[in-house]
Order: C-alpha cells, then sequence, then structure tokens
C-alpha cells in the first residue's frame, strides 16, 4: 500500500516538469556588460557578474531648469543689444577751438576721439566759436553752438526704451528729428522748466534771462514742468523768464534765420548719412 500523498510527485515527474518550463532570455544590456567583463579580463572565474544597471532616475529639475535659464538669458541679452538705436557721432565740426566732455578737452581735430567720448549723460561745454554737429542716423540732427553746455542724450531705443533725456544748462542747441524718431520722444530739461521734443524742427535757447523754445515745423510740448506743459505750433515760441514772464509769442526772425540756417546746411544728411 502507498503511504505517499496523491499530490506527491517523485523525482521523474519532477524533472519533466522542470524542463517544460518556458526558457527565460538574459537582459540584452546586462549580457553584453558580462560579455565584455569576460573579454577585457575584468572577470575571471572567481569574479562575480557586474550587477545589473540601475533604472534610470528621473530627470531633476535643475537639469532642464538651468540651460533653459542659460538661453532665456541670451534671448534678453540679445534682444537688448537689437534694440539699441544707432549710436550719436560727430557729423561736422567747424571753428577753432575745443570741447570739454566730463572734464577732459579734446581738441576739434580729433574726431575719433570725440565720437568715443559722446556717451549718454556725458556733460559737454563747447567753447565760444565752435560749431558742433551732432547726428544718429536716421533717428535726429543736433546743431550744439559756442557757449554751450549740457548733457549728451541717449537714442531712443527701436522697439522699447522710447522715451530719451539730456540737460541744457545754457548756450542753444538746435534740434531736427527723423523718419526713426517716430513715436519717441526727447525731454530736454532747462534751469526754467521742460521741452517735450516728440518730432519736430525746433531751438531751445537758454541764459541769464530765461528759456525760449522756437518751433519751425511740428508741435513741441514746453512748460515749468509736466503738470502745465503746452503745445507750442510752427512758427511760434514760448519763453520762460526769470522775472516770472511765461508766454508763447511769434518766432522773431533772426532764431528762424537760425534754425532755417541749420536745416539747409545738413538737414538732408539725416537719412543717408553714415558713420565715419
Amino acid at each position: 500500500m502507498n503511504d505517499r500523498p496523491k499530490n506527491h510527485m517523485d523525482d521523474e515527474s519532477i524533472a519533466k516538469s522542470i524542463r517544460n518550463l518556458p526558457g527565460v532570455e538574459a537582459d540584452p544590456a546586462f549580457r553584453e556588460r558580462l560579455r565584455s567583463a569576460f573579454v577585457s579580463g575584468e572577470l575571471d572565474a572567481g569574479s562575480q557578474a557586474p550587477a545589473p544597471r540601475a533604472p534610470r532616475a528621473g530627470i531633476k529639475w535643475w537639469q532642464w531648469f538651468v540651460p533653459a535659464t542659460v538661453a532665456a538669458a541670451i534671448a534678453v541679452i540679445a534682444l537688448i543689444t537689437l534694440n539699441q538705436g544707432p549710436s550719436l557721432h560727430v557729423l561736422e565740426a567747424t571753428g577753432e577751438g575745443y570741447v570739454r566732455v566730463d572734464g577732459e578737452i579734446i581738441q576739434l581735430a580729433d574726431r575719433h576721439k570725440l565720437d568715443d567720448v559722446l556717451v549718454p549723460g556725458a556733460a559737454i561745454t563747447v567753447a565760444s566759436g565752435v560749431t558742433l554737429d551732432l547726428i544718429a542716423d536716421g533717428v535726429a540732427l543736433y546743431e550744439v553752438v559756442g557757449g554751450t553746455r549740457m548733457t549728451i542724450p541717449a537714442t531712443p531705443g527701436r522697439w522699447f526704451g522710447r522715451a530719451a533725456s539730456c540737460s541744457l544748462y545754457a548756450g542753444e542747441i538746435r534740434i531736427k528729428t527723423g523718419a526713426q524718431f517716430a513715436g519717441a520722444s526727447l525731454r530736454v530739461f532747462t534751469p526754467d522748466g521742460m521741452v517735450v521734443v516728440t518730432g519736430t524742427l525746433v531751438s531751445i535757447q537758454c541764459d541769464e534771462g530765461g528759456t525760449c523754445v522756437c518751433v519751425l515745423e511740428g508741435t513741441v510740448q514746453v512748460g515749468v514742468g509736466e503738470a502745465d506743459l503746452q503745445n507750442v505750433p510752427p512758427g511760434s515760441r514760448k519763453i520762460m523768464l526769470k522775472d516770472g514772464t511765461v508766454e508763447i509769442i511769434p518766432v522773431k526772425p533772426m532764431h528762424r534765420d537760425g534754425v532755417l540756417d541749420f536745416d539747409k546746411r545738413i538737414g538732408d544728411r539725416l537719412d543717408t548719412s553714415e558713420s565715419p
């Protein structure tokens, strides 16, 4: 009588069952590493097979954040560079004398040196008997007459940063704006008030008596401050005197002729000039 349980298998049955199990293939990557280790000698009979490679961890946040930040920074720098308008440079310099820029005396003959120091915000003094013509190609022309003390204006940006400013302490500047100035503005501050240029042919004079703004083309806003800006139409001038007089009156012939001579002399070079 057989006392073994009915579900107990003898040795032959067990062996047969094992032979009938489906085959298991090794991971191809693991097999390749094992083969390379054996060929190179890293694995001998007493060595252990290299451990299977751990699953790849997920990408950390900083692994994409850093490259993205660098790319964004490069894009911002490129945009700022492309936004910069043409630089201001000397178109003509006439007379005998010098120009003082931030305390440094520069002779008129040294044109390249003058161009190098004409940076926005620099303080400039033009000696008596000297006329300095400055240009930002396609944007604006400036005639700075002898005896003028002012700061150099920035050139408005192409798409943003379209507002520029400068200060006129004494003397006279004549300004003509070009096609690329459209949509931009220039604020000229004097000891007596401010002038907002948005596209015009204009002269701004400042002396011990006060400030006078003569408009020949376009419209200019003039006032003691932002709150009282007034539109000054072509053919008119606004005076703001030290004694408190503020009024808009017709342009005097001598002031008109000075601006017209400036325009006739170099006005047509505004949109065709090339840097020296």
